[in-house]
């Protein structure tokens, strides 16, 4: 049903939705993030301490990297937790200059801590050398060890976090909250598996291309936290915020608290006092994370499209690290992304509460079809799907083009839930997201299931989220196609053709504009009271002027036409007698979308 309350003013609009878009332009598989025991493999060496089992007691080998930049030289150690507090030591070692360390830890079974002390890093932000402060203690807990191996363990500032968050929960380092605590973690930086996930180094040359999504989120947000520290002053050694931020994060929220008291920051890296700022592991990571990202000691070749949806998270979050996780890998939400075949980029899902968007619960790459199967564990409600930094096949001019780090797809799902299948992601579908995040109410299930249908009216194509358009570029494509995967398919095909007429070179800019003009629920040019500027969009420059009021009425009618009209790249076998009715449709309208 519609929303039966008035709209916000238009004079609101222009503003209130550039926010909004870009607070839902916010990236990676979110998993569970507990510590995963490792088949055995194999021996290994460590100066082998007194433990459960005794100096030189065969059993369980321990193996990983030390990484905040790697770590050289630190003493590792490693300790049985008992009863949720770290009980008997079980091995030491020291890492080499790759951060890489072995330990056997005898014949121990459960819980493992690890604490990393000391030891010099290369600091991301700076590139000078440093010395991990006294004071500064990495760790990490792993919910079991059995005899056998433990490897490729990772203790890193986010290990750090999530073990002072465990400590700090109710029974203390138990193997469920080792488990919650690990997933929490995880989930806030969208990074799956902790303990395992081998963080990208972004000062080693091209490290971005062989690197998954999981590793650059990793790798970029330990380097956001350096980068951080210079921006706050921290001159001796970035190692403090790594402190601070697992003060922060043990009471299960960053706002630069833990509990009611605020952290301190004297005597962290140099600095002589003040208090951890409330939005240091919020938007002001994110703020640090993007100038890190753009800087010259960023050599991976990731760029901050690569990053935007994590950097958004974080922009986004309230704080809390509990529901962040996936909590089960059961439960799946699956379908296409599609603006002309699409492949690469990544496709995240957030939570919407209270008709605004929230924590995204899971983000996995699409495939090279566009195609994405999402973990929502137990998620259900109202949810919004976002797409950035695809490819896709243009379908005006047959090229591969790259959206633009701008540029998103979007949709919005009323009642989400596990099971789900074949949701489209589209221009069209982003259009009616922008326009239910601007209705009275927001992000509501009843005004995303209005917006949804309204649009769908507008361009004839029945259900948006279920109904798969039809590609055009594929031959003979049309032949079983119905009336509604047709005219869905066209309309995205007339965009294409429309920012090809305009003299756009990316034509995903011509998305970001519908979805602006659409917001308002009236497509004539305008958000609100306000024309809305082409410049900067797809290759328009400061000559781009705004944009026409018949856009998305003749205009789409027009460019619908030409290209129907085209076989070149029309090879679906479709004619204008199928297309009329639309065509004319969209020629004569007003632009209302109710």
């Amino acid at each position: 049903m519609r929303n039966d309350l008035k709209s916000p003013p238009p004079e609101f609009l222009p503003a209130a939705l550039g926010a909004v878009r870009r607070a839902s332009r916010p990236l990676a598989l979110l998993a569970i993030g507990a510590g995963l025991l490792l088949a055995a493999c194999g021996g290994g060496g460590g100066d082998g301490g007194g433990g459960t089992g005794g100096p030189g007691t065969s059993g369980a080998t321990l193996s990983g990297t030390v990484v905040k930049g790697p770590v050289g030289g630190a003493a590792v150690t490693a300790f049985a937790v008992a009863n949720g507090t770290k009980a008997a030591r079980l091995g030491t070692a020291t890492t080499d200059a790759q951060g890489r360390f072995t330990m056997t830890l005898g014949s121990h079974t459960g819980p493992v801590m690890i604490e990393a002390i000391g030891g010099t890093y290369t600091d991301e932000a700076t590139g000078a050398t440093m010395t991990m402060q006294a004071g500064s203690v990495m760790t990490a807990v792993m919910p079991a060890v059995d005899a056998g191996a433990a490897a490729d363990v990772q203790v890193t500032p986010l290990t750090s976090m999530a073990q002072a968050r465990a400590q700090s929960m109710p029974g203390g380092m138990t193997a469920a909250n080792v488990g919650t605590a690990n997933s929490e973690l995880g989930g806030y930086f969208s990074v799956g598996d902790l303990l395992h996930t081998m963080p990208m180094n972004p000062l080693a040359q091209g490290s971005g291309a062989a690197a998954t999504q999981e590793m650059k989120n990793y790798g970029m947000t330990i380097a956001a936290m350096s980068q951080y520290a210079a921006m706050i002053g921290m001159t001796t050694s970035s190692s403090g915020v790594v402190t601070a931020m697992m003060r922060d994060a043990s009471d299960g929220v960053m706002n630069g608290m833990s509990g009611s008291t605020a952290v301190s920051m004297s005597g962290m890296g140099g600095m002589m006092g003040g208090s951890l700022a409330p939005s240091a592991g919020t938007a002001d990571l994110a703020d640090a994370m993007s100038r890190f990202v753009s800087s010259g000691m960023n050599r991976s070749g990731v760029t901050l499209a690569d990053m935007q949806a994590l950097m958004d998270r974080l922009r986004l979050s309230d704080g809390q690290l509990s529901g962040t996780g996936t909590g089960t890998t059961s439960g799946m939400l699956s379908g296409r992304a599609f603006m002309g075949t699409m492949s690469g980029g990544t496709i995240g899902a957030f939570a919407v509460q209270n008709g605004q968007v929230g924590a995204m619960i899971a983000s996995v790459a699409l495939d090279s079809t566009g195609s994405f199967s999402l973990p929502l564990g137990s998620y259900t409600g109202p949810m919004m799907l976002r797409v950035s930094g695809a490819s896709y096949a243009d379908e005006a001019t047959g090229s591969r083009m790259t959206m633009l780090p701008r540029d998103v797809l979007t949709a919005g799902i009323p009642a989400a839930a596990a099971g789900m299948s074949d949701i489209q992601v589209t221009p069209l579908t982003s259009m009616a997201e922008l326009r239910a995040q601007a209705m009275t109410g927001g992000m509501s299930a009843e005004n995303i299931a209005a917006a949804n249908s309204a649009v769908a009216t507008y361009f004839s194509c029945g259900d948006l989220l279920t109904t798969a358009p039809m590609d055009p570029s594929a031959v003979g494509s049309g032949s079983s196609a119905d009336a509604n995967s047709r005219n869905y398919g066209m309309s995205i095909a007339a965009m294409s053709q429309y920012a090809q007429m305009i003299g756009m070179t990316t034509s995903s800019g011509i998305v970001t504009v519908m979805m602006d003009d659409a917001s308002d629920g009236v497509m004539n040019g305008m958000m609100g009271t306000t024309p809305i500027s082409m410049t900067g969009m797809g290759g328009m420059m400061g000559g781009g002027g705004m944009m026409q009021p018949t856009v998305g009425t003749s205009g789409l009618a027009t460019a619908m036409t030409t290209f129907v009209g085209d076989t070149s790249v029309n090879r679906s076998g479709v004619t204008m007698a199928d297309m009329q009715p639309l065509v004319d449709q969209l020629a004569r309208s007003n632009g209302v979308i109710q």
